[in-house]
């Protein structure tokens, strides 16, 4: 998905305070876009119901529901909601329609989805243990909030950047006591078929288990580079779900030591009383695990039957994460002489072994995720991705195509490549990659409009700021005169705000030099040159100081000679005041 393509809310302003900027992700029922938090200045995520949606009541709930669960839950593991609220909705010209559309503010997430990764093939076991320990830590929190997610997968996880797991998504998520409360009544089956647990597939109510089943499913994909289950319509998976046992995680990947597949599988148990009964027993049962790569987690992997045939040549490359021992970094439990051991050591050191292992965890994710080399193919046989940049998106998936392997076509807004011409592709030109294998090929949407916001009486850095992080270009700033704005500050902008640009159009900053232009007074009355001075261009203090040697009022002299000057200056205009005895009557100025 694109991070660059205008939605229909972009460029809105959301409760006075939010500013809407291009969308990021797209689902059934919301978009979401990039945001500007104006008072706090901080980017934000924001989830916008969709117009076709915005009228329905069971939407506008569960939106509002989403907005509800995820604020009773502050952990790093989930996505924080920072507000929610509705948004009055305008027609095309943008006049009010009396209708509201509801939106929730969130934590804008940088990283990568989970699906994304799965996407790239099998996922080494250390680090999709890791992910799995982020997953349980975030059900961990919604459970004893009593909160049932209901729609655990891949497309809901994000890793970030530094390896940490988010957890997204609420949508459909339901109060514990909710679900309690209903009793025997069958909801309506929500979700995603590919990780529905049977009993959600059969029209029960989801429980806490049917989250650790998901988590199972997805564990299970990670390790198996595919779902346990797949079919050709929703309805064929989740009658798998319900009927048909998953094949071995062993003999899918021979690499996968026996307690993580044991642990997997006693969590895609049909019946939600034969798995685990909390995250927390999961995360128990993780820790007590073997480290992969050890003598024992060796002597425990699985292993195929001798009638079976040679395991399928490997899609992806495996990126081998790194396990820190558990000996190391020591851990001093030393006590002085002659104290003992009471019990509450025990846990004491479960946690710190715990502790220890977590970290382990979290460095195998960021090893594996953003260090390691890129997905390649283990056999020279395989196809090569072309460089099939400048081309066309025909073009493009025609040659995928005859190589035997599967394109995906994605839009990405793009200033250097003309609408429908090849940006680039994932695995990139000269990977080698299994036939069938998926490739993305990212097509150019065209350059993007974006909308010149307001920047009058901000300062040039921050207007300087605002027009880059738009993407748009700057020219240099041109300076003119002002009676009282300060030095620094915008005048104007060209063009003027609220002009649709292109990524890369240049802006100019018109800025206030601090200054203004006196013009030359002298030879013209009085009463011609105050109003030139005092006002609203120039708006400089005027004094006074009459010459009785000279007649006629008019300006002899001028303290401040014509040209810049600062803003606010005061000037004195010397002006003759003499009298003239064959004239006794000397009319005021503006007198007829």
């Amino acid at each position: 998905m694109s991070n660059h393509q205008k939605g229909p809310w972009t460029g809105r302003l959301l409760g006075g305070r939010y500013e809407v900027h291009n969308i990021v992700g797209r689902g059934g029922m919301a978009d979401v876009y990039k945001g500007r938090d104006a008072r706090l200045a901080r980017d934000v995520a924001i989830k916008v119901l969709k117009s076709t949606l915005s009228t329905d009541a069971n939407a506008r709930e569960r939106f509002r529901r989403e907005a509800m669960a995820v604020s009773k839950m502050a952990h790093p593991t989930v996505v924080r909601v920072f507000d929610a609220g509705d948004e009055g909705d305008t027609d095309d010209v943008g006049n009010p329609t009396g209708s509201t559309t509801p939106y929730i503010v969130m934590e804008f997430v940088q990283g990568r989805l989970l699906g994304d990764i799965i996407h790239r093939g099998i996922i080494d076991e250390a680090a999709a243990l890791g992910i799995a320990d982020g997953m349980l830590n975030a059900l961990e929190v919604s459970h004893q909030a009593g909160i049932v997610h209901r729609d655990i997968k891949p497309a809901n996880v994000m890793i970030t950047t530094n390896g940490g797991v988010k957890v997204m998504d609420f949508g459909i998520a339901r109060a514990i006591a909710d679900t309690v409360a209903n009793g025997g009544e069958t909801s309506s089956i929500l979700g995603t078929a590919m990780y529905l647990s049977p009993e959600q597939a059969r029209g029960q109510d989801a429980t806490e288990r049917s989250d650790l089943y998901a988590l199972g499913v997805v564990l299970y994909e990670m390790l198996a580079g595919r779902p346990p289950f797949e079919g050709d319509s929703p309805v064929a998976v989740a009658f798998q779900h319900i009927n048909d046992e998953p094949a071995p995680l062993g003999l899918q990947n021979p690499s996968v030591s026996k307690g993580t597949a044991a642990i997997v599988h006693k969590l895609l148990e049909k019946e939600p009383a034969h798995r685990f009964s909390s995250a927390t027993e999961v995360r128990k049962a993780l820790l007590a695990l073997p480290e992969p790569g050890t003598q024992e987690a060796e002597q425990t992997q699985w292993a195929p039957a001798a009638s079976d045939t040679e395991p399928p040549v490997v899609t992806s490359s495996i990126p081998q994460a790194t396990w820190q021992s558990r000996a190391e970094p020591a851990v001093d439990f030393t006590l002085p002489a002659g104290q003992n051991v009471q019990q509450a050591s025990v846990p004491r050191l479960a946690i710190a072994l715990g502790s220890v292992i977590a970290i382990s965890m979290l460095i195998a994710i960021v090893v594996w995720l953003f260090t390691l080399n890129p997905t390649t193919v283990s056999t020279a046989t395989a196809p090569m991705v072309p460089d099939l940049r400048g081309q066309s998106q025909v073009v493009a998936v025609s040659t995928i195509e005859s190589l035997g392997l599967t394109p995906s076509v994605i839009e990405e807004v793009s200033g250097e490549f003309e609408e429908g011409l090849v940006i680039r592709t994932e695995p990139g030109t000269g990977i080698r990659v299994a036939p069938g294998e998926r490739v993305r090929v990212y097509v150019s949407a065209g350059a993007d409009q974006i909308r010149l916001p307001d920047l009058v009486n901000q300062t040039s850095e921050d207007a300087r700021a605002r027009v880059t992080e738009l993407g748009l270009g700057l020219t240099e700033d041109r300076t003119d005169y002002s009676p009282n704005i300060p030095e620094g500050t915008v005048l104007a902008t060209l063009p003027e705000a609220g002009v649709m640009l292109n990524p890369s159009d240049p802006i100019t900053l018109v800025v206030s030099n601090g200054l203004v232009q006196v013009p030359d007074v002298r030879g013209i009355t009085v009463g011609e040159a105050n109003p030139l001075l005092s006002g609203p261009d120039i708006q400089l203090t005027v004094r006074l100081e009459p010459d009785p040697t000279c007649l006629g009022q008019t300006v002899q002299a001028q303290s401040l000679t014509p040209g810049e000057h600062p803003q606010r200056s005061e000037i004195t205009l010397t002006y003759c005041a003499g009298f003239d005895p064959t004239n006794p009557f000397v009319p005021e100025e503006g007198d007829g």
